[in-house]
């Protein structure tokens, strides 16, 4: 149920929609147009019938969570439809591609994390865009402002039907962001979660609620993961003091020293299906790239150094 006072831009909705809306001075639901709202919206503002649709509860209801009957298909088809699934996803960037075996697998969960300027968000843009030119639908949710639905467009720019495979949530706190991860499940047509800067609602929360709340989003990755969503994040970091053999530490302990590591600990992501990667910046357009899991015991992490192309990471030498 959605309350009236509701951000618009708290709904999945198309970037473009999106936009367009804010440029119209349209803040929250309650100031849509109520008698019959949807043809209103695009006589004003010249949208489509459809992006104006998916702005009204009844009608969003349908499209996340309808409960028609799957169709039938033939055996055949099932065969082809597991071969494509099989085909991992490229991310657009040869390096990273290289620390996942290939690509992104369906129904995997990635994490991307690196220091303020790190490429981070533009590897998730990437990857996005390789869902959209698939035909795939995509949730977009932005908790820190970083990837704005212009920053967006530009990325899906020239694909058909871009604008209605692409939906963009605004995330305002970590109550917005709980509300979210605990309904998604019920977003059944989307094959791609991408959630910019996953770590920064959980900036002020206390030690012991944090805990419980990331308990809350593994189970829900747990899900989505089963039903073959794709989820991709990006992360902060922090320093954590880790003593000589690996354990936690502090600044008093003996021989610590200060690591930077994922914001987030390991404890939101479930094991088996999650690749956590860090990216950091060398110069002004050239870093690496590191797989911190999975790693074999005993074995060194992968590492792959890039070059910022235009919108992509190129690898530049061999596997340091």
């Amino acid at each position: 149920m959605y309350n009236q006072s509701q951000p618009l831009s708290s709904l999945p909705l198309p970037p473009s929609t999106l936009s367009t809306l804010t440029q119209a001075g349209y803040e929250t639901l309650e100031d849509l147009p109520h008698n019959d709202p949807a043809n209103q919206l695009t006589n004003a503002l010249k949208t489509s019938l459809e992006a104006s649709q998916a702005l009204y509860p009844s009608q969003r209801h349908g499209t996340f969570g309808g409960s028609a009957l799957p169709s039938t298909q033939s055996a055949a088809a099932l065969i082809e439809s597991r071969k494509l699934r099989s085909i991992p996803f490229t991310t657009r960037c040869p390096p990273v591609n290289g620390l996942l075996n290939g690509g992104l697998p369906e129904g995997h969960i990635l994490e991307l994390s690196g220091p303020p300027g790190s490429p981070k968000e533009l590897v998730l843009l990437n990857i996005l865009r390789s869902f959209v030119e698939a035909g795939r639908t995509v949730l977009f949710v932005d908790c820190q402002g970083m990837c704005d639905p212009r920053l967006i467009d530009g990325y899906v720019k020239g694909i058909p039907a871009a604008a209605q495979l692409v939906s963009y949530v605004k995330i305002n706190n970590l109550t917005d962001f709980i509300m979210l991860m605990h309904n998604l499940p019920l977003y059944s047509s989307i094959s791609l979660l991408a959630i910019s800067c996953i770590s920064f609602p959980f900036q002020n929360s206390v030690h012991s609620a944090k805990s419980s709340l990331l308990e809350k989003i593994k189970q829900t990755l747990t899900k989505l993961s089963s039903q073959n969503v794709t989820v991709v994040v990006t992360s902060q970091l922090s320093t954590k003091m880790l003593k000589p053999d690996g354990t936690a530490g502090s600044f008093d302990s003996a021989g610590a020293r200060g690591v930077m590591t994922p914001q987030l600990d390991s404890t939101y992501l479930p094991s088996g299906k999650t690749s956590r990667v860090l990216l950091s910046l060398s110069g002004t357009t050239s870093g690496i790239v590191r797989l911190l899991a999975p790693v074999k015991p005993g074995k060194h992490s992968l590492v792959k150094p890039f070059e910022i192309r235009g919108h992509v990471l190129e690898e530049t030498e061999g596997e340091m």
